[in-house]
């Protein structure tokens, strides 16, 4: 069955996508990012629709908020989205290339990412008695990124 013969599929997409944008260590990591929401939802969007074997000109009809975009913009929104994502690898890689981040340094953002992904799965199935434990983490986390973001993380070669 196709996708335009399922229309809730839309829904369900829209409704998945929100679900992650609203999560709070979405947010935070997005807030600091090189990717405005419209491009998170475009990539998030596409990404859906490839698993669902949706049209291309229906990847558009994922994103959840504004009004739906056009072809046009849909695209130069996902390209300009690809783009950051790239870049944004290039710089790590020339980084640890020129000598500022040392490879061996990437290891605690690889443990961070890993740890973010485990308080994401919690937070989804947290009861009320484990709020403060949650909440807890969620405050160590946000910890462990800022101390990993700082510009003094950056060698000094001069």
């Amino acid at each position: 069955m196709s996708l335009t013969e399922r229309p809730e599929a839309y829904a369900e997409a829209r409704e998945s996508i929100q679900k992650t944008v609203n999560e709070p260590v979405t947010k935070l990591l997005l807030n600091h990012s090189h990717l405005s929401l419209a491009q998170l939802e475009t990539l998030l969007a596409d990404s859906i629709s490839s698993e669902k074997t949706s049209k291309k000109s229906q990847r558009r009809l994922f994103r959840p908020t504004g009004k739906t975009a056009s072809r046009g913009a849909y695209n130069r929104t996902l390209i300009q989205a690809q783009n950051n994502v790239i870049r944004s690898i290039y710089t790590i890689l020339l980084m640890g290339y020129v000598g500022l981040f040392d490879t061996s340094g990437l290891q605690p953002f690889l443990e961070l990412s890993d740890n973010l992904q485990t308080y994401a799965e919690e937070s989804r199935t947290v009861q009320p008695k484990d709020a403060i434990a949650l909440e807890q983490l969620g405050a160590r986390l946000w910890e462990a990124i800022s101390s990993l973001a700082r510009r003094e993380s950056f060698k000094d070669l001069l």
